[in-house]
């Protein structure tokens, strides 16, 4: 499963998966209009090292609505369990 996490702004951030890279580049072109920054994790184990601060481009305090979406998503596929 392809993860990614969209970001369209300050505290906007949503996540959704993809299938394989065929199910990713057809939703892709969908959402070309859109200005967003698409951070594309290839597997959950990238996810979700990206989710707890492998990923540069949502680690720190700046990145904490991001890294949220993405734990939303990880959390709702059982990829990564809610223990809050």
């Amino acid at each position: 499963m392809i993860h990614v996490l969209e970001i369209t702004g300050p505290r906007q951030a949503r996540a959704w998966f993809a299938f394989d890279r065929e199910d990713l580049l057809r939703t892709l072109e969908t959402l070309v209009t859109r200005a967003a920054e698409h951070c594309v994790y290839w597997d959950d184990s990238e996810a979700l090292a990206a989710f707890e601060g492998g990923d540069p481009r949502i680690a720190g305090a700046s990145g904490w609505w991001a890294r949220r979406a993405l734990y939303n998503q990880l959390v709702a596929l059982e990829v990564l369990a809610d223990d809050c």
